[in-house]
C-alpha cells in the first residue's frame, strides 16, 4: 500500500469537492469528479483505497448507486463510503443493499465523522494488505523457483535493481509488495503508463517553487519520499526516453535533482521495475534505452502466465470463491467447472480469473461453479467476443511465434537458456513451443549438450 492513502471523491456539487479537499488534504491524497462516467473511467486507472461517493446526480444519466457497483466489480478492495444528502428513499435503500464502509448524511457537521471514518477505512486495508503480502501465495512449481530467486534476494539484502517481467495480470505488483515487506522497506509506487509525460518529471523527481507555471511551492518528488526505502517504476516500458535518461542518471548516482534546482541531492532507495513489454525488442526499436534496462536487469524475475500454471487455476478460482462469496455459502466447483476452467487461455491471467469468480458470486445465484456457470461468467468480460473469434488472428500469430522461436534459438546456437531470454520467456515455455509447433530438428546434433 502507498505511505499516503489515495481517496476518490465524486460529487456533483463543486463546493462539497472544494470544502473536502481543503479538510482531507493534510492526510490523504484526493482525487475528485463530478460525474459518475468520469468517475469510472479513474476507477479503472487507479486503485482507490477508499471512495467518498454522492448518491443524486442530477441532470446525469447514471447515479451512486451505479457508481457503487461499478466499485465492486472492478475495484471491490476499494472501501466505499456514501455521503449524502439523498432525499429518494429508493435510491437510500439501493445503497444500503451494497457493501459500504460507511454511509454518511450531508447534515451537521459531518466532516470529522467522514476523516474518521477514512482512517479507519485505510488503516484496515493496510492491515489487510500487509497480511496478504506476507507471503506470495502459489501452488506452481514454476512460480515456486521465481519465489527462491526472490528469497535470496531478500536474505542477501541486496540493494541492485529488481526487473519483474509477465503479461498483465500475472500478479507482478503482488512479488513486489512481497518482496517489500519482506526486506521491511517502505515501498513507493509510480505507473508509468498512467503518469502523463508533461507531469512526470515533477512527480517522480519533484520541483522547485517557481519552476515552471503553476510550481507554487516546492515539491518532494515521489523518488525522494522513498529515502531508505523501495521505489516501484510499474509498466517501466510506458516511459518516455527523456525520463529514462534522467532515471538512469538516479540510478547511477543514487541522487536526485528537482526541476528548477541547480544542485542534486543525495537518496538512499532500492529500484524495482515491472512490465508486461518486451524489454529487449523496444531497445532493438529505439524506443527503451539498453544502458537502463542494463541497470534495472540485475536481478530478472519472470512471472509465467497463468495458462501455464495448470496448478494455480483451480488454486486462485477456490481462493476467490472463499473471498468473494458469503461466507455462510458453501461453494464448490464441480469437475466439468474445473475443465471448463483449465481448458480456457485466460488472456487477463489471475486479474481476469478473479473477475470472472467475482461475476459468478455477485450475478448468479448458484453455488457450484459448473462449465455453464465458468462460460456464463466468462462471456460477461469486455474481451469475450474477442477471445472466442479469434481463429484466424490465432493461426497468424503462431505463424510469426515460430519464425521468432526458429530464429531466437538459430542465433543462439541451440542454446536454450540464451533463447528463453532473448524471447524473454521462461525455458518451460520455450520447449513448449518447440513440440507445439514440431521443430526439434533445429537443434543440431552438436548443440543436443546444450539442450
Amino acid at each position: 500500500m502507498r505511505e499516503i492513502p489515495l481517496i476518490l471523491i465524486c460529487d456533483d456539487d463543486p463546493q462539497i469537492l472544494k470544502s473536502l479537499q481543503l479538510s482531507l488534504k493534510s492526510g490523504f491524497e484526493l482525487h475528485t469528479s463530478s460525474s459518475v462516467a468520469q468517475a469510472k473511467i479513474m476507477a479503472k486507472a487507479h486503485e482507490y483505497d477508499a471512495a467518498i461517493i454522492d448518491l443524486n446526480f442530477e441532470g446525469q444519466e447514471l447515479d451512486g448507486v451505479h457508481l457503487l457497483d461499478y466499485f465492486g466489480k472492478v475495484s471491490p478492495g476499494t472501501y466505499l463510503i456514501v455521503l449524502s444528502g439523498d432525499q429518494s428513499v429508493k435510491r437510500v435503500v439501493e445503497a444500503m443493499r451494497r457493501k459500504l464502509f460507511q454511509f454518511i448524511h450531508k447534515e451537521g457537521d459531518y466532516y470529522a465523522d467522514l476523516y474518521s471514518s477514512l482512517n479507519r477505512s485505510t488503516q484496515l486495508k493496510k492491515a489487510k494488505e500487509q497480511q496478504a503480502i506476507q507471503k506470495y501465495l502459489t501452488n506452481s512449481p514454476a512460480v515456486k523457483e521465481v519465489l527462491k530467486k526472490a528469497e535470496r534476494i531478500i536474505q542477501n539484502k541486496q540493494d541492485a535493481s529488481i526487473l519483474i517481467l509477465g503479461e498483465t495480470g500475472t500478479g507482478k505488483e503482488s512479488l513486489v509488495k512481497h518482496i517489500a515487506c519482506n526486506m521491511k522497506k517502505k515501498l513507493v509506487s509510480a505507473n508509468m503508463a498512467t503518469i502523463g509525460k508533461e507531469t512526470a518529471e515533477s512527480n517522480l523527481f519533484g520541483h522547485e517553487r517557481g519552476a515552471f507555471t503553476g510550481a507554487v511551492q516546492n515539491k518532494i518528488g515521489l523518488i525522494e519520499s522513498a529515502n531508505n526505502g523501495m521505489f516501484f517504476l510499474d509498466e517501466i516500458g510506458d516511459c518516455s526516453l527523456e525520463v529514462q535518461s534522467k532515471l538512469l542518471r538516479v540510478i547511477q548516482e543514487r541522487e536526485v535533482q528537482p526541476l528548477g534546482s541547480n544542485r542534486a541531492r543525495s537518496i538512499n532507495v532500492s529500484f524495482i521495475a515491472a512490465t508486461h513489454r518486451n524489454l529487449k525488442k523496444m531497445v532493438q526499436n529505439g524506443e527503451f534505452r539498453e544502458d537502463l534496462l542494463q541497470r534495472l536487469n540485475t536481478f530478472p524475475l519472470i512471472i509465467p502466465p497463468l495458462r501455464e500454471r495448470l496448478e494455480d487455476i483451480i488454486f486462485y478460482a477456490n481462493l476467490y470463491l472463499e473471498e468473494c462469496g458469503d461466507e455462510s455459502v458453501g461453494y464448490t466447483i464441480s469437475n466439468d467447472g474445473i475443465q471448463e476452467l483449465l481448458s480456457y487461455s485466460w488472456p487477463g491471467n489471475i486479474r481476469e480469473l478473479k473477475s470472472v469468480i467475482q461475476r459468478f458470486v455477485v450475478l448468479s445465484n448458484k453455488t457450484i461453479l459448473d462449465a455453464d456457470a465458468v462460460k456464463t461468467a466468462i462471456g460477461m468480460g469486455e474481451s469475450s467476443s474477442q477471445i472466442t473469434a479469434t481463429t484466424k488472428i490465432e493461426i497468424i500469430e503462431n505463424n510469426l511465434k515460430k519464425d521468432e522461436l526458429i530464429k531466437a534459438i538459430t542465433t543462439c546456437n541451440g542454446n536454450k537458456t540464451q533463447a528463453a531470454a532473448e524471447l524473454g520467456i521462461n525455458v518451460r515455455t520455450l520447449h513448449r513451443w518447440v513440440n507445439k509447433f514440431n521443430i526439434p530438428q533445429i537443434f543440431s546434433a552438436a548443440n543436443t549438450s546444450k539442450l
